[in-house]
C-alpha cells in the first residue's frame, strides 16, 4: 500500500511533471501548492460512517503524488542523465569538465534530490499553512507516489517515477465492445482489434471486432514520450535498464520527496535476484528509508505477446502507425465524437474503480 494504515480515506491529488519545464521554478511551484489545495481543501468533509469521521479527525491522511518524473529528468539532464541509467547510475560516473573531478553522477543525484525535497517543502508547507488558517488539524505526513499507469496515459507520461517501457509503443487499452469511448476512438482514427480472450473455436484470436463471437475490444494508440526524439536517445534500449538501478532511483524518490510510501515495481531478470536481494537487505539493515516494493519478473525471450498492452515500436512504426490514424480519422473533435455515442443506459461491466475495502462504504451506518 502507498498509504499505509486501516479504516480511514486518504485525499490524493497528483502532479503531472512531464508537462511542466524543469527550468521553471514558479511553474513547479504551483503546480504542488495547487496539488497541496485539492487534498487539503477536502479534509472539510464530514463522513457520514463514524468510523472514518474519527480517523479523519484523530489523524487527517492526505497524499500528494506526481507522475513523469522519468520524463521531467531527462527534459532537465539530456542524454547523458540516460547514459548514466544504461550504466546502473553508479557512482563516481562521467567527469562533469575538463578542469574537475566533478562526477556527472554526483551532479544528477544532487540536482534530482534538490527537485525531489523542494516539492516536498513545498506540499507541506502549503497544506499545514492551509490547516492553521481554517482551524483543522495537520496532517503529518503529507506526499506519496500512487499508482499512475493509466492516468499517466492521459497526458503521455510515464507511470509514477519509473522509466517507461520504450521511447515509442502501441498502448492497447480494454473496453467492452461497442462501448462509447471506443467507437468514439475510431472515428478519431485508433484501430480497435478484439482483445486477447476473444477466439474462435479452435483457440485462435479473432481478427474482426465486430464479429459477433468478439466481447472485448483493444484500442490501438500509438504512442512517443515527451523526449523520444531527443538526439541519441534511440540508442538506449530501456528494456535493459538493472534492477539495482530501479532500487536506487526508487531510494531517492522515497527519501527525497515521499513522506508515506512510493508505489514501486522493480523488474528484475533472474541473473539479478541475489543482487537485489542482498541490495534490498542493505536498505533495511542501514535504514536507507525502503518500505516495500513489488519485483516484476523479466524474460528477455519472452517479453511480448498478441496484442501485448504495451508492444515497443521504432520510430518508423511509429511514424507509419500516426499517419495511418489520421487518414482514418473522421473528426478532430473527440469530444464530440464521444457525445455522439454516449448513452446514459450503457452499462459498463468490468471491475469497480476501487475494489478495496477502504471505498466499500456500508449503505446505511452501522448501529452502535
Amino acid at each position: 500500500m502507498e498509504i499505509i494504515g486501516s479504516g480511514f480515506h486518504c485525499n490524493l491529488s497528483e502532479i503531472h511533471l512531464n508537462l511542466i519545464d524543469p527550468n521553471n521554478h514558479q511553474e513547479q511551484e504551483d503546480a504542488f501548492k495547487a496539488g497541496a489545495l485539492c487534498v487539503a481543501a477536502l479534509l472539510h468533509h464530514k463522513f457520514l460512517e463514524p468510523r472514518y469521521q474519527f480517523s479523519r479527525e484523530i489523524d487527517p491522511i492526505v497524499g500528494v503524488s506526481f507522475t513523469g518524473l522519468f520524463d521531467f529528468f531527462v527534459n532537465a539532464f539530456g542524454i547523458d542523465w540516460l547514459k548514466w541509467w544504461e550504466a546502473g547510475r553508479p557512482k563516481n560516473w562521467g567527469i562533469g569538465g575538463k578542469t574537475t573531478k566533478y562526477y556527472l553522477s554526483d551532479y544528477f543525484t544532487e540536482k534530482e534530490a534538490e527537485y525531489l525535497n523542494r516539492w516536498r517543502n513545498i506540499v507541506h508547507e502549503t497544506v499545514w499553512d492551509y490547516c492553521d488558517r481554517h482551524g483543522l488539524r495537520r496532517p503529518n505526513r503529507c506526499t506519496t507516489v500512487q499508482p499512475a499507469g493509466s492516468k499517466s496515459l492521459l497526458t503521455g507520461a510515464s507511470p509514477g517515477w519509473h522509466p517507461p517501457k520504450a521511447q515509442r509503443f502501441i498502448r492497447r487499452i480494454t473496453f467492452g465492445k461497442n462501448d462509447p469511448i471506443a467507437l468514439a476512438c475510431i472515428d478519431y482514427g485508433y484501430s480497435v482489434v478484439p482483445s486477447q480472450s476473444d477466439k474462435d473455436e479452435e483457440g485462435n484470436l479473432l481478427n474482426d471486432p465486430f464479429d459477433p463471437r468478439c466481447s472485448e475490444w483493444l484500442v490501438e494508440i500509438p504512442i512517443a514520450v515527451s523526449w523520444a526524439d531527443l538526439p541519441g536517445a534511440d540508442s538506449i534500449d530501456i528494456s535493459q535498464f538493472s534492477a539495482l538501478a530501479q532500487m536506487d532511483f526508487y531510494l531517492q524518490v522515497q527519501n527525497g520527496y515521499v513522506t508515506h510510501n512510493t508505489s514501486a515495481t522493480i523488474e528484475v531478470r533472474e541473473s539479478e535476484i541475489e543482487l537485489l536481494g542482498n541490495r534490498i537487505y542493505e536498505a533495511i539493515a542501514n535504514d536507507e528509508g525502503y518500505i516495500s516494493a513489488a519485483l516484476l519478473a523479466r524474460f528477455d525471450d519472452r517479453q511480448s505477446f498478441p496484442r501485448f498492452p504495451f508492444e515497443p515500436i521504432d520510430k518508423p512504426e511509429y511514424d507509419r502507425l500516426s499517419a495511418e490514424v489520421l487518414v482514418r480519422r473522421k473528426t478532430n473533435n473527440f469530444h464530440a465524437a464521444l457525445n455522439q455515442y454516449d448513452n446514459p443506459n450503457y452499462v459498463v461491466y468490468g471491475p469497480a474503480a476501487c475494489d478495496s475495502d477502504k471505498c466499500l462504504l456500508p449503505e446505511k451506518p452501522e448501529k452502535r
